[in-house]
């Protein structure tokens, strides 16, 4: 299969659904996804990353099972496309919405609406109930009544995918910023939480490692266009909780990433890519601890025993 790219640039028109499903580089390539796989938190194992988890669920994998699209990644997917992508909703090809009270139990009553569900998912749309359709519309609203970030998202292009190689390595990476503003003010990263205050989105910015995407981004759009945004920008609404009513107030924060968070994601990222290049170029993906390895107390426990000890003995 031909590559998609061929040349470091700024592709406007990839699908995102080519960009996730298949390799679209001349190279193995990376996405900020893959270099979060490889490496945890601080350089330390974490679950669920290491190079043989990276390579299970990457294009390198010919028997890599497809991706499970769980609720949240349907609807996160959703409301992306309604702020950033309001087209592909005018697409009947791409979203099919359920009627009010729809259910496949009601084998007689929606006879038809669950034959037109079923055609539609056969198809490929993305089946979204009209309660989830009112959430995503008051998510939408939410942001484009908010001037500030309503501002931040016009101006540009939503879907850039950049791809370049690195200049140590060598290696293929890639990006898809959320939204590339002409002016190239800021880097955007459109994000819906749970807690969209400053403790809950702290929260989400440590555990989803936020950080790393922004500092590749950063540099992605840096390395092919040659500008790069003073600031990074996580515009976020929260999302409807239960008892939310149409018309309900939904809080809407910009929250910036500082320079010195932007550097621990560097410095995360430039780990992952060498060990990505060296997995590469030795083809070998290994797991946890393919070999012996020493694991023990962790520092905090031997800290607070050390405290224990200290205190009996005085």
């Amino acid at each position: 299969m031909e590559p998609l790219i061929t040349a470091p640039g700024a592709y406007p028109d990839i699908p995102n659904e080519l960009y996730h499903g298949r390799e679209i580089c001349p190279a193995p390539s990376i996405s900020s996804t893959g270099l979060k796989r490889l490496v945890g938190h601080l350089g330390l194992q974490t679950k669920g990353c290491s190079p043989r988890h990276y390579w299970e669920s990457s294009a390198l994998n010919p028997n890599r099972k497809p991706q499970v699209q769980t609720d949240a990644l349907r609807l996160g997917s959703a409301f992306h496309d309604a702020l950033l992508l309001p087209e592909r909703w005018d697409d009947r090809n791409c979203y099919h919405v359920t009627p009010e009270g729809f259910s496949r139990s009601k084998t007689k009553a929606m006879a038809g609406d669950i034959a037109d569900a079923d055609a539609a998912e056969a198809a490929g749309c993305t089946i979204v109930s009209a309660d989830e359709r009112d959430q995503i519309d008051a998510m939408v609203k939410a942001m484009r009544d908010h001037p500030t970030c309503d501002a931040l998202l016009t101006g540009g292009r939503p879907e850039v995918t950049i791809a370049w190689q690195d200049a140590e390595t060598g290696v293929w990476l890639r990006i898809r910023p959320d939204y590339l503003r002409d002016n190239f003010s800021c880097g955007i990263n459109v994000k819906t939480a749970a807690d969209a205050s400053f403790a809950g989105f702290q929260s989400d910015v440590t555990k989803y490692r936020y950080f790393m995407s922004a500092a590749l981004e950063l540099d992605g759009i840096e390395a092919v266009l040659g500008k790069r945004p003073p600031l990074y920008v996580h515009p976020t609404v929260e999302k409807p909780a239960k008892g939310w009513a149409p018309g309900d107030y939904l809080p809407v924060a910009l929250w910036t990433l500082s320079d010195e968070d932007l550097e621990y994601g560097r410095a995360l990222n430039r780990r992952a890519i060498r060990l990505f290049a060296d997995c590469l170029s030795a083809d070998r993906w290994p797991g946890y601890a393919d070999e012996p390895a020493l694991c023990g107390i962790s520092g905090w426990a031997k800290k607070q025993m050390d405290e224990a000890i200290e205190r009996e003995a005085a």
